[in-house]
């Protein structure tokens, strides 16, 4: 067996806090970009917080496992969501042979939450883990040559438009992670009544070739008109044309969203568990 060294085993071994082994890195996120969609959310981590990651690849023979942990305080929204929780665990691997492997890396005594994105995974745990699913959330994507026309009364800025704040943190967005979108070349699309927004929609990487289409949002009083689906067409217009694959996610219990979705010909891509042991 051949176990790539982890961030945490590097700094233990050379005392080195200033440098990351970007070598390392390229190999965990060479893996999980060979299904980008399915591992979006491993992607989407390592992009945005390689350096608090305990990330192992460990690779046996033909099969390959990945291992992510990350403190759940990391991410907003994990923090948010998952208060009592002390860690996020991530994994993706080539055959079941690899799995034991991972296992033995898992802390056992630890409040844990499992981002898994194939149920083989959960049935992996479930004889060493006591498991509560929380939540499912669904990425949709397009299908290879589709096609969206853009809305010319729709207004796409590279910008951070004030006026639209208000309708994305109501979805939950913080000012800083908006912030954070935006430096990293995020663009929002958003209709409006003179100068009141009524609906509008942000675009911001998730890794280097999916980027999501997120903070969907209609004024109360401007719904079932169909605006959502003018933005989200128009953004998926702007996402194709600069190269990249669209992501939309929504809850499993977002019907609306599920709706918007399904309406305008997206697919789902993968289906993403939260379960926790606590």
């Amino acid at each position: 067996m051949n176990c790539e060294l982890n961030y945490d085993q590097l700094l233990m071994i050379t005392g080195e806090k200033e440098v990351y082994d970007l070598s390392h890195y390229e190999a965990v996120m060479g893996r999980l970009r060979r299904r980008p969609l399915k591992n979006i959310t491993l992607l989407k981590m390592l992009t945005a917080y390689h350096t608090q990651i305990d990330s192992t690849l460990i690779e046996q023979q033909d099969h390959w496992g990945v291992l992510l942990m990350m403190p759940a305080v990391t991410f907003p929204y994990d923090h948010r969501t998952y208060p009592e929780a002390d860690t996020v665990v991530l994994m993706d691997y080539s055959s079941p042979e690899v799995f034991p492997a991972l296992l033995k890396l898992l802390p056992r005594d630890a409040r844990l939450v499992f981002k898994l994105q194939e149920d083989a995974y959960r049935q992996a745990l479930e004889p060493y883990f006591t498991l509560h699913k929380v939540r499912s959330l669904y990425s949709y994507s397009t299908a290879e040559g589709q096609t969206f026309i853009a809305d010319g009364a729709c207004i796409v800025s590279e910008a951070i438009d004030e006026r639209l704040l208000p309708l994305w943190m109501s979805n939950d967005y913080s000012q800083g992670e908006i912030s954070q979108y935006f430096q990293e070349g995020a663009f929002s699309v958003a209709l409006f009544e003179g100068d009141v927004p009524i609906s509008t929609c942000m675009v911001f990487r998730n890794e280097e070739s999916v980027w999501e289409i997120g903070a969907v949002h209609t004024a109360a009083a401007a719904r079932k008109n169909g605006l959502a689906q003018r933005v989200v067409r128009t953004a998926l217009y702007h996402t194709l044309q600069r190269g990249y694959i669209p992501r939309y996610q929504v809850l499993e219990d977002n019907h609306a969203s599920i709706r918007l979705a399904e309406s305008i010909g997206l697919t789902p891509a993968v289906k993403l568990e939260h379960w926790i042991n606590y």
